[in-house]
């Protein structure tokens, strides 16, 4: 593992090369330069913190009032966009013949009588407890038929959308839950961005890419995966001008499990070469 003087003499000798290419320095180069130095950064000290992103006013559908675990079943099923048959009827649309419904989860409520406040004639003897959980059907958008649904149309889309279709990837944005600002569903190829912040699509770009040449060993997010996407964010950000050095910080210490430099350091060098390899696969031509 690369200690942070090594790590500070490879940025100098990036920025050296960098130097003596002057404008004709190679992307290669520039993007090295710029890894080198975001992790050399995350090394060192800790980044004001900094998670909040504008999320799009995209038209509302039912699934962004659901939970997370719900939301991603929804994803998992290949769809962005899930709704039971009278809300499908709703906007126009009918679920074809034959297709079988995928299936959320809604909280089952009892409502019980409490024994009474002492001192407090007026206060409510009944309350509300969560006593269990029900299955809910509801029909994928692809699997029904009818009016076209208003999509979002992004007011500055992102550079690099023509590299996620070298990977077969199609971009689309659609509101997704809480604080989820973007997913990669790699069953139907589809980047889902809930956000225009050119870094949310280009944390989703390097998922793409990484798992062209590292396919998924799971379900849920691995720690590494998840950096690897962050650092590629990191250095792209950089490199068209729109720094997102803290966000990128809050984001991989999260997986780090701390907020010591060094441990997030640890596990920035620990995947430096598998970002760098991800960041030559989107400026590679087919």
């Amino acid at each position: 593992m690369a200690t942070n003087g090594s790590l500070a003499e490879a940025v100098e000798l990036a920025n050296a090369a960098v130097a003596r290419g002057s404008h004709q320095a190679t992307w290669r180069e520039r993007a090295n330069v710029e890894l080198e130095k975001i992790v050399a950064l995350f090394s060192s000290r800790e980044l004001p913190d900094l998670c909040t992103k504008a999320l799009i006013s995209a038209p509302e559908k039912p699934s962004s009032k659901w939970s997370l675990g719900n939301q991603l079943l929804m994803l998992l099923a290949g769809t962005s966009d899930a709704r039971g048959f009278r809300q499908w009827n709703e906007v126009g649309r009918w679920v074809a013949r034959d297709k079988k419904a995928i299936w959320i989860l809604g909280p089952v409520r009892k409502k019980v009588k409490q024994e009474p406040v002492q001192g407090d004639p007026d206060g409510n003897d009944v309350k509300e407890i969560l006593v269990g959980f029900k299955a809910i059907p509801v029909f994928r958008l692809e699997d029904t038929a009818g009016q076209e649904l208003p999509v979002y149309q992004p007011r500055s889309p992102p550079p690099l959308t023509e590299v996620a279709e070298k990977f077969g990837m199609k971009v689309q944005y659609a509101r997704l839950g809480p604080e989820m600002y973007g997913a990669t569903d790699h069953t139907t190829k589809t980047i889902i961005l809930a956000s225009e912040d050119w870094d949310v699509f280009f944390h989703e770009l390097g998922h793409a890419t990484h798992r062209s040449f590292e396919p998924k060993s799971g379900h849920g997010q691995e720690p590494e995966a998840e950096t690897v996407a962050q650092l590629v964010a990191a250095t792209l950000a950089r490199l068209y001008g729109r720094p997102a050095d803290s966000f990128s910080w809050s984001y991989i210490a999260l997986y780090a499990q701390s907020n010591n430099p060094q441990r997030v350091g640890r596990l920035c060098m620990r995947v430096l070469d598998k970002t760098k390899k991800v960041l030559d696969l989107i400026y590679t031509p087919n």
